[in-house]
């Protein structure tokens, strides 16, 4: 019998087990984990390379085209686009004898002007280097992705040993931590990249895959470039000075001062080429008058700081701006654009050239071929021809202020006439012929004046009809 004291019996709860501790993931497998997820990262890179990085590049084609020059190249031209597309080797050497390679691509920094000058010496123990250059050279001396592009391309057909070496100095370049060479370098399609649709993606990625050469795939890519050979190509449209305001290649109020970056590479430059025994030509090309003239006292400024690296470190320098007219006189139909001649400029400067590089081969000088920066003005006094015209607009409360800016040299006297351009082309005189470079426009004149205004100019005293022109948009 069950006394008060007893307790019912109840089934035994079991002990919640105790969760022990999950084993230490072993490390060779987390290493093997993270390993398959950068290669996979890696390997997708490598694909989007291949379909999206330019193949047709002219970094690509220039350094394919050096590699199966073979031997015999005693010249190079290194550079950026100016140069690519100022110096035509077969001019250069049906005239002189020569064999030379234009190694110039574009937005080639001056740093890998050096690389190309030193691998030219190197492979071929060259005699002269051709350095080409123009005032953006040295006040803008880093492009973007520019020396990425540029040692990708020479990597490509290099021995493995000297394209990882290539690769390593560019990963440790001042430019990869210090810009947007970080990104570039290791994603190169984002910079150097075909058009963004499938038909020039699928191409590129065939052009790659089939082996084409890149000048083939460049002359098919790139509307109206032509490969003439020795790494030398270029374009034979012509500028339309109408459009000069396009082309200046100063930005802003006050143009940029040389870098001290740059100087320094030219400097490197001329000391690879004495210690080498290498005789160093620096050649500023050729622009539209326009285009020299917007710098003001700025050009002579600047480029004879230039001219002080070069002289003093062995080298000579051909200011193709200074010219004087017994040298060179380009003509206007000789540019493609504000910084580039065409295919026919460049074969009418590669004339003269040769004829200055004929002189210093005979022991001869060449100084007085163009004006010294210290006569600046004699040079302003030489242009007796109205370059450009271009104009700027300003709102005022009530009027529209177009002025106009004409390029020439300082003795030429000009004068102007504004014109309002309907809707079908035609033009209606503003204010006629005159010394004044700027025309006020009432915003409420009868007709009124809402689309475009002709800017034209002439020398004073002329009866001719305009000499240049240009458009500028107003607003109503």
């Amino acid at each position: 019998m069950r006394t008060s004291s007893e307790k019912t019996p109840t089934a035994e709860t079991p002990a919640t087990p105790v969760r022990q501790p999950r084993a230490p993931r072993h490390g060779w497998r987390r290493a093997i984990e993270v390993t398959v997820i950068v290669l996979l990262i890696v390997a997708a890179n490598v694909l989007t390379n291949l379909g999206f990085e330019l193949y047709s590049s002219l970094a690509n084609v220039m350094w394919d085209e050096y590699r199966a020059a073979g031997e015999g190249i005693d010249t190079v031209v290194v550079g950026s686009s100016t140069g690519q597309r100022a110096l035509d080797p077969g001019v250069l050497d049906a005239a002189l004898g020569t064999s030379t390679f234009n190694m110039s691509t574009p937005a080639q920094e001056l740093d890998d002007s050096y690389t190309a000058a030193r691998q030219a010496i190197e492979d071929h123990h060259v005699r002269r280097v051709i350095l080409a250059v123009d005032y953006e050279s040295i006040s803008t001396v880093e492009w973007p992705g520019s020396h990425v592009a540029f040692t990708r391309a020479k990597m490509q057909g290099e021995p493995l040993p000297q394209a990882v070496a290539d690769y390593g100095r560019l990963l440790t370049s001042a430019s990869f931590f210090d810009g947007p060479d970080s990104i570039c370098a290791l994603f190169p399609w984002g910079y150097n990249h075909v058009e963004l649709d499938a038909r020039h993606i699928l191409t590129n990625l065939r052009d790659r895959l089939s082996g084409t050469a890149p000048v083939e795939a460049a002359e098919r890519v790139m509307n109206g470039w032509t490969y003439y050979g020795k790494g030398y190509g270029n374009y034979d449209g012509v500028l339309d000075y109408s459009t000069a305001q396009d082309h200046i290649s100063v930005k802003g109020d006050e143009p940029a001062g040389f870098d001290q970056q740059g100087l320094d590479w030219i400097q490197d430059i001329c000391d690879l080429c004495r210690e080498n025994g290498v005789e160093l030509v620096v050649v500023a090309t050729p622009r539209p008058a326009f285009n020299v003239l917007a710098y003001g006292d700025a050009y002579p400024e600047q480029m004879s700081r230039l001219e002080s690296v070069v002289e003093e470190g062995g080298g000579t320098l051909i200011d193709a701006n200074m010219a004087k007219s017994s040298w060179y006189t380009p003509e206007d139909t000789d540019f493609y654009d504000g910084e580039h001649l065409n295919h026919d400029g460049a074969a009418r400067f590669s004339q003269a050239f040769a004829q200055a590089l004929a002189t210093l081969d005979a022991g001869g000088s060449v100084s007085d071929l163009t004006y010294p920066y210290d006569q600046w003005d004699g040079y302003l006094a030489s242009i007796d021809a109205i370059s450009a015209v271009t104009a700027t607009t300003t709102l005022e409360e009530t009027d529209t202020v177009v002025t106009a800016t004409a390029y020439t040299g300082s003795s030429v006297q000009v004068e102007y006439r504004f014109s309002s351009v309907g809707e079908n082309g035609g033009t209606t005189v503003i204010q006629d012929w005159g010394t004044s470079d700027t025309c006020t426009i009432p915003r409420d004149q009868t007709p009124p004046c809402s689309g475009q205004v002709e800017v034209c100019v002439r020398k004073a005293g002329t009866t001719m009809g305009y000499e240049r022109y240009c458009l500028v948009d107003i607003s109503s």
